[in-house]
């Protein structure tokens, strides 16, 4: 008899220990003994009794309990026993039964079928319900219902038989397939005198589905759901051909979303088509109410046609909800003024020493963002699929930013592109612009909040990333065209302050320092020579002197040969540093990490700045700060841009710091992500709490109204609602116009519209203007203007 035992010690102590044994058996047991061989002895034991121990043979018996155990049944038993430690496992088991029960003979059944008369045969499937040890036979037979032998199956009869260990059996009965329309009929199959075997279910019912007649189909339906009272659902049913006899089908509602008693009312019942009619209604009544929901569903089901065919037989009915959440605006707090001034960075830009300083001399921090997009094939900023263009400057500025470096390329400016990826309904005043007009309007826009503007050719061809071949020219693109480029693009912008430099190239990889040291002079000094009041940000390469480094990072043949300029006080040295999640550089894994990396930022760019040989702006650095070592980087980064060169909290070096631009504003950059979140709405406040220490003092700012604007109730769908600003006593010479829209995701009550004002020092009261909500999807207005108030602190002397 096939048992299988398994052994195993729960615990071990050396002089005991306790076993556990489980055995499973394939045939039913009345009473058991097991026996095996030990070299222990058992002092206690649970699951069964001791019959004997001698001469290292122990012999157990079953408890009272446990005596009767089912085929496929499980025995389980413990004990302790002493020795233990190194004394061997039992072996040489052996199950003796002293009374066993027979094998139960299976169960024979049978399963109902249900198919289309044109399959042209019925199968039933005959089981056992385990399998015997010797053969089993069955005898079947057909009976007739409102299905008739001869007319729409054939007759059948005979027997199967189950070899040992076979539990299934298909059984054929030939179906009568003709061309009348006659409904669903059925018939049965029998069993008679199992042999081997004991009878289950013995009858069967094949229901034989009728394909001939005209194919019925019913079509989903839709209706507003009303605030009371009942709205019709109408569902439509159709025959593909009138029938010269009546057809008939039965329907009958079943819940989706919508729940019957409390959404609609249920229904069911038949619906006729007299001959000739090929299209009826079945109305189903819609309860209405004034909850604020989703809209719902409710099912329609079509079932036991007669003299027509179900091709579509089941409908979805949509309750459209017309119960909307209101909006409301409150007004803005009231705003003083302000005066003109206060982001660090006055006038035209120059360099002294180490120090970028203003038009007054003093020096002055660059804290940039990186905003892409201009450089793909976009052709545009990123972003502007879901949000306002001058809205995300004017969240740069709140957040402390003084500065936008605008990745684009060189396809961009000399042959135009269309822009693309912009919702014009957010920015319709970008409609039309090439991408030299979209720079245009986002300098403007710059000049009127306090923001710069540094401009990065980023590659050649649209595209991502930098140039394939690592250098500032590649196909098409020439050293000559590029050079040109950047005088027009020096003369587009001359006079304006907004616009404070020209970063040359971005990440010149490919190339060794000295070549391009060359390129970078002579498309430095031609810029000057058409804008003498740009910085000039001049990139590392890759690699010097066998050291790699991140590209565009390694500035480290700047030493034995320096950029040189016809104004020498316009030079900025401009490298880019990441962390290891970007990519793992043998140096995040020293052991000396992270009190390793001050001093290779110093070797790499550091030095020119430390020393005094020219300004450093670091034009690319980020992270999304989740990987520990990416954290560690940043706090040294951010120590040795903010003068502490050796990261032990002491400032080494005084002045403004060291300059940069964090990569990135854009959620969408694979590497960093962005200071954005993924809803380019939303602020990622550790990376703003992480560049806290390093970003300029924004104390006087340019003040902002902010307007809240809310929801009477959380809406179960996104609800969009267009804002902008009108004037009062107070016009476009006092704000900065703006329009958008704002989104509530389901759930959200609540938005914020921040206006930037713009301070003067002229004496004229306190002005207004209003915020106006236009063309609501998804709610309705009930206040759609907030006031902002503008107090005047300037005074007639």
């Amino acid at each position: 008899m096939p048992v299988e035992v398994a052994f195993s010690r729960s615990s071990d102590w050396g002089h005991g220990f306790v076993g556990q044994v489980v055995l499973d058996t394939d045939r039913a047991l009345a009473g058991w003994t097991l026996a095996f061989d030990a070299g222990f002895i058992i002092d206690n034991i649970w699951g069964a009794e001791v019959v004997s121990q001698a001469d290292g043979r122990v012999v157990l018996r079953n408890a009272p309990w446990n005596a009767d155990v089912p085929a496929g049944g499980r025995i389980t038993l413990g004990f302790t026993a002493g020795p233990g430690g190194s004394v061997p496992d039992p072996s040489d088991w052996q199950l003796d039964v002293p009374g066993l029960v027979p094998p139960t003979p299976p169960e024979v059944d049978i399963a109902g079928v249900t198919m289309l008369e044109s399959e042209g045969v019925a199968l039933f499937r005959i089981g056992l319900s385990h399998a015997a040890t010797a053969p089993v036979t069955v005898s079947y037979a057909t009976e007739a219902g409102t299905a008739r032998a001869g007319t729409d199956f054939r007759a059948a009869l005979g027997s199967v038989t189950f070899a040992a260990g076979e539990t299934s059996r298909v059984v054929a009965v030939t179906l009568v397939d003709d061309a009348v329309a006659e409904g669903t009929e059925s018939f049965n199959l029998r069993l008679t005198g199992a042999s081997g075997g004991t009878l289950g279910a013995a009858v069967a019912e094949a229901v034989v589905l009728n394909d001939d007649g005209p194919r019925i189909e019913i079509a989903d339906a839709s209706v507003v759901e009303r605030n009371s009272g009942q709205a019709s659902l109408s569902f439509t049913v159709t025959l593909a051909e009138a029938s010269t006899k009546a057809v008939l089908v039965r329907f009958a509602t079943a819940d989706g979303t919508a729940v019957a008693g409390e959404d609609y009312l249920a229904s069911s019942g038949t619906l006729r088509f007299d001959p000739g009619e090929t299209s009826r209604n079945i109305v189903v009544k819609v309860l209405g109410d004034r909850v604020i929901e989703a809209d719902e569903t409710v099912l329609l089901h079509l079932s036991h046609a007669v003299r027509g065919v179900l091709a579509d037989g089941a409908a979805t009915g949509t309750l459209r909800n017309d119960d909307l959440p209101r909006l409301m605006t409150a007004d803005a707090a009231t705003i003083t003024e302000g005066d003109p001034g206060g982001r660090g960075l006055q006038g035209v830009l120059s360099t002294a020493g180490r120090e970028i300083v203003d038009a007054t001399g003093a020096p002055a921090r660059i804290a940039a963002l990186n905003w892409f997009g201009m450089e793909t094939t976009a052709f545009a900023p990123h972003g502007l699929h879901l949000r306002n263009w001058r809205e995300m400057m004017e969240q740069m500025a709140e957040l402390g930013f003084n500065a936008i470096r605008l990745p684009f390329s060189a396809e961009a400016i000399q042959k135009g592109g269309t822009p693309n990826g912009i919702d014009f309904r957010l920015n319709p005043d970008l409609a039309g612009l090439t991408p030299v007009q979209i720079i245009d309007r986002i300098v403007e826009h710059a000049g009127e909040i306090g923001l710069r503007i540094i401009l990065d050719h980023h590659r050649s061809s649209a595209g991502n990333g930098p140039n394939g071949n690592g250098l500032w020219y590649e196909g098409e693109y020439t050293t000559a065209r590029w050079v040109k480029m950047w005088e027009e693009l020096a003369t587009r912008y001359a006079g304006n302050p907004t616009v404070i430099g020209a970063d040359l190239h971005n990440e010149p990889h490919g190339a060794n320092w000295k070549s391009w040291a060359t390129a970078a002079e002579i498309a430095g000094n031609a810029v000057l020579a058409k804008n003498p009041d740009w910085l000039i940000l001049v990139e590392g390469v890759g690699q010097h002197d066998g050291e790699h480094y991140w590209w565009g990072g390694n500035l480290a043949g700047a030493r034995d040969r320096p950029i040189l300029l016809n104004q020498p006080d316009k030079l900025v040295y401009a490298p880019h540093d990441y962390p290891n999640s970007v990519f793992p550089q043998p140096f995040f894994y020293a052991a000396d990490f992270p009190d390793n990396l001050p001093a290779i930022f110093d070797r790499m760019w550091g030095y020119l700045w430390r020393e005094g040989t020219a300004p450093v702006l670091v034009g690319e650095l980020g992270s999304r700060l989740t990987d520990p070592r990416d954290q560690a980087w940043m706090e040294k980064i951010t120590a040795y841009l903010g003068g502490d060169t050796n990261a032990d909290g002491v400032q080494d070096v005084a002045g403004a710091g060291v300059s940069y631009a964090w990569w990135s504003w854009n959620p969408n950059s694979g590497d960093t992500g962005g200071i954005l979140a993924d809803d380019w709405h939303s602020v990622n406040f550790d990376k703003i709490a992480a560049l806290q220490p390093i970003l300029p003092d924004v104390a006087q700012a340019s003040r902002q109204a902010v307007f809240t604007v809310s929801l009477t109730a959380p809406g179960v769908a996104p609800v969009t609602v267009g804002w902008q600003t009108m004037p009062g006593t107070a016009d476009e010479t006092d704000y900065v116009a703006a329009a958008g829209t704002l989104v509530f995701a389901p759930g959200e009550t609540s938005k914020t519209v921040a206006i930037t004002l713009r301070p003067d020092e002229v004496a004229e009261g306190t002005e207004w203007f209003r915020l106006a909500l236009t063309s609501p999807d998804g709610a309705t207005i009930a206040d759609g203007n907030g006031i902002a108030r503008i107090t005047d602190d300037d005074w007639v002397v």
